[in-house]
């Protein structure tokens, strides 16, 4: 029997773990959907911990110091505060039950009671959540930063991530988990332009309910740190007692941030540094064996099982191996940090897709408060990825794996950065520009609804003809 027993028993065990290791399928990603947890969090009411909700954070780089993360790790529910740490910034992650986390009301409803325990002010601007069907799995997490004072000579940004995606197929302490976790965290810093290895310090977030597989996570870890050249500071396990794998990630950089979108400009182009998609595959191929019916859906409908085999090998490489030539890349159009921003000598702005695939350039447009015009949508293992949204099997199937980013720039400089992503085994795209400034919206000229199968999410990813700039 092609369908394992192997399988199911690594799905039993990971569930006696406290872990889900398929509830990611159909939306590709552990993750509290992006639009939920924004809207539940402009819902909570007069707390003392204010969190505005972007994809990293950033702190000065202070000449040879690095700043002091303090970690506090709460109930959810009912967390209780021996004594607060009186610094006022902190990076956030959550993990809520999917009862909660799939509907903003319960959410910001929880996230509402867990705030009012505390009473000093800290500013949270990156928060990740993550769903999980154990209410005692449940958790809150600040990483508190405390600064040094001293010569300014950079940026530290600082970002979380948690393992977005499983692969079931391996033990629940494969290495996989945690470096797919880590590889998140870098590929965002990436993205930021920090590019310089030895610059990179992770902050693992794991646990488990036993030493053995925790002593397993810890060799991980350093196996991952080692081979890569990266500092790690392990702050231990949460001690919760269910298995989890997330990381926090500081790096440092010498230029400016590549984020200034308030200074896009119309005619501005917009690039994707590869293809979208990529993590359909990794859903298509653990729905196989689930159910071995499956395959004979899929060949049925001229989609080979071993081409979806090795999309979604390729997908979990990808997943598990940082590409530092990114940073590098985007470093190299980045103005000095001090220096006066060249519009046509420097990237404008960034914005990392990952698992929200087009729904990133929502984030992008409102970010920049324009409208932006999508005249081209690539889309890796595009026959995979029409399957899976025909079938709803996938609600995105632009869901994205690392790599996959967007860029805005001036005419000619976009060129020289596509030149310079290609070198080192990108597929850089001109997928559209900015059309107008003022109005936050996107608007595709192929059909994307090819692409994603959930029709509310669609509704928000495209505006009505009423809605549209100029009607």
């Amino acid at each position: 029997m092609w369908l394992s027993d192997n399988f199911w028993e690594h799905v039993d065990q990971y569930r006696k773990l406290g872990f889900d290791p398929l509830r990611w399928i159909p939306t590709c990603s552990n993750e509290v959907d992006s639009h939920i947890m924004k809207s539940a969090l402009a819902d909570v009411k007069r707390s003392s911990i204010k969190v505005s909700p972007s994809w990293f954070d950033s702190f000065y780089h202070i000449d040879g110091k690095m700043p002091e993360l303090t970690r506090r790790v709460y109930s959810l529910t009912n967390p209780v505060l021996d004594k607060e740490v009186e610094v006022k910034r902190a990076l956030a992650m959550f993990r809520v039950h999917t009862g909660a986390g799939e509907y903003a009301p319960l959410l910001s409803e929880s996230l509402q009671n867990f705030f009012k325990a505390f009473n000093a002010k800290v500013s949270v601007s990156c928060a990740s959540a993550v769903l999980t069907e154990h209410p005692d799995a449940q958790f809150g997490m600040l990483d508190y930063i405390e600064l040094h004072r001293g010569d300014k000579v950079g940026y530290m940004p600082g970002v979380t991530s948690a393992t977005q995606v499983t692969d079931v197929t391996r033990a629940p302490d494969a290495d996989a988990h945690s470096n797919i976790a880590m590889t998140s965290a870098i590929e965002l810093l990436n993205l930021l332009g920090c590019g310089v290895q030895s610059s990179f310090k992770l902050f693992p977030v794991y646990d488990a309910p036993s030493e053995e597989i925790l002593d397993r996570i810890r060799s991980n870890l350093d196996a991952f740190t080692s081979r890569y050249n990266l500092a790690m500071e392990d702050y231990s396990s949460l001690k919760i007692g269910k298995l989890f794998y997330g990381t926090s990630a500081m790096a440092t950089t010498t230029k400016e941030l590549p984020t200034r979108y308030d200074q896009t400009e119309e005619g501005m182009e917009i690039i994707v540094t590869n293809k979208f998609g990529g993590l359909p595959a990794m859903s298509l191929y653990t729905l196989a064996r689930i159910d071995s019916e499956n395959i004979i859906k899929y060949e049925q409908n001229n989609i080979s099982f071993a081409g979806i085999t090795k999309a979604r090998d390729e997908a979990v490489k990808n997943l598990s191996e940082p590409h530092f030539a990114l940073g590098k890349i985007i470093a190299k159009y980045c103005p000095d940090f001090g220096a006066p921003f060249d519009k046509n000598a420097h990237i404008t702005a960034v914005y990392p897709v990952g698992p929200w695939g087009v729904f990133a350039l929502n984030s992008l447009a409102e970010l920049a408060n324009s409208h932006l015009l999508v005249n081209e949508l690539p889309v890796r293992n595009e026959e995979i990825a029409k399957f899976a949204t025909k079938e709803f099997l996938v609600e995105n199937a632009t869901a994205s794996v690392n790599g996959c980013h967007l860029i805005v720039a001036t005419k000619d400089l976009v060129d020289l950065v596509i030149e310079d992503l290609k070198k080192h085994n990108f597929a850089p795209e001109k997928i559209g520009i900015v059309a107008k400034k003022g109005t936050a919206s996107v608007a595709f000229i192929k059909d994307v609804g090819q692409f994603v199968a959930s029709k509310a999410k669609l509704g928000r990813l495209t505006p009505s003809p009423a809605q549209q700039p100029g009607s």
